[in-house]
């Protein structure tokens, strides 16, 4: 069984452990179109920089937050002219500057951390996050798509070669896990990426979309299950099964489901309500692979 995760964050973090409890080969596809930050003030410093956020959190989260390694990856200088910066990411840098790409920065640093997970780059170029909101005003950065209360449509720019270890993935996946996350600067970001869509969309695995635990501030404000779904089939990424924790925030997050859409299967996917839990997720992820039909709420 060949599983392939979509994200970043914390939130790709869960659906990465739980893929490992469900299947012989996990790949990572992490996102590089964040321009805040510490990934933001490197693209500023090398324009030809990918965003490198997200794969450093990637590495660090699989590694567990009592490893050593993880913690000098998340360490933040303090003073001086670092001040704000990750030294994952600074180590990122240097393999990048070093190898010339990041696919291979990331295979150099999977050495290194011993990890059992391939994390790829969803590109090696500098991808931007653009969109329009309802009104037709232009959304440029992945910053302004985020913090946009009515976002209407994003895209990724520019329209880079696909990579082909990212297709190839994809592709030869029994599973896609998309989400959870940020719907636009983290799902989408990475699902639009060049040839990820499409990869998506031609491969013969389920495609399982994991919903958040409630509407975040201010990317979702309102959004409730239908328009979350309505989102995605907007921007043509199509679940076949969408997992919903089944004590969320109320009816008016849930909504009304699609008659006749993806499958829904509403199940508890966390102990607090806070954050996802790997071990419960890895249980839906079993029953939604096993054809179960939607769940009793």
């Amino acid at each position: 069984m060949r599983a392939v995760a979509l994200g970043g964050g914390h939130g790709l973090a869960a659906s990465l452990k739980a893929a490992h409890a469900v299947a012989d080969e996990v790949t990572a596809i992490v996102g590089v179109a964040d321009n805040g930050g510490s990934s933001g003030r490197l693209r500023e410093f090398w324009r030809g920089c990918p965003a490198l956020g997200d794969a450093r959190l990637t590495v660090s989260n699989l590694l567990g937050q009592d490893s050593p390694l993880a913690q000098l990856l998340e360490y933040r200088f303090r003073t001086g002219e670092l001040a704000g910066h990750a030294l994952g990411n600074l180590i990122l840098f240097g393999l990048l500057e070093k190898t010339g790409a990041l696919d291979a920065a990331l295979r150099e640093l999977g050495v290194l951390s011993n990890l059992s997970t391939t994390v790829l780059p969803v590109s090696n170029a500098p991808l931007e996050l653009r969109g329009v909101d309802t009104s037709g005003q232009p959304l440029v950065g992945q910053l302004a798509v985020h913090w946009s209360p009515a976002v209407a449509k994003v895209w990724v720019v520019p329209e880079a070669a696909p990579l082909a270890e990212v297709v190839d993935a994809l592709l030869h996946a029994d599973l896609i896990i998309l989400g959870p996350g940020s719907l636009y600067t983290s799902v989408l970001a990475t699902a639009l990426a060049p040839g990820v869509a499409d990869g998506i969309s031609s491969s013969k695995g389920m495609v399982v979309f994991v919903a958040n635990l409630a509407p975040q501030e201010a990317e979702t404000r309102g959004y409730d299950q239908r328009r979350t779904l309505e989102a995605l089939l907007a921007h043509n990424v199509v679940p076949d099964v969408v997992l919903v924790h089944r004590d969320a925030v109320g009816a008016a997050w849930h909504g009304q489901p699609f008659s006749g859409g993806p499958r829904h299967l509403e199940l508890k996917l966390s102990e607090d309500g806070l954050v996802h839990s790997s071990v419960l997720l890895a249980d839906a992820l079993a029953r939604a692979l096993g054809g179960d039909g939607e769940s009793a709420r």
